[in-house]
């Protein structure tokens, strides 16, 4: 399946770890402001390593992007990862 999708988020936009219930393996929630996005690993255990390499290139792209939106907005870094 094939899905597409764009968002702006809102000012009280967040990301975080969210857990549904012990049985079940804990998500990244991106509550968008007023949308949100779930993503949670693959049912099959066997497809998590390729799932944590997933998520580490989405938060490098992330950090990329922030970077990149800090310089063009005149922003500093001070090296604190927050």
């Amino acid at each position: 399946m094939t899905f597409s999708a764009t968002w702006t988020p809102g000012p009280e936009a967040v990301a975080g770890v969210h857990q549904s219930g012990s049985a079940i393996p804990p998500g990244l929630v991106v509550y968008l402001d007023p949308d949100s996005l779930a993503i949670t690993p693959p049912a099959d255990p066997a497809l998590w390593p390729r799932f944590a390499e997933f998520l580490r290139q989405l938060r490098d792209g992330a950090e990329q992007l922030a970077a990149v939106v800090e310089a063009r907005a005149g922003l500093a870094r001070d090296g604190d990862d927050d």
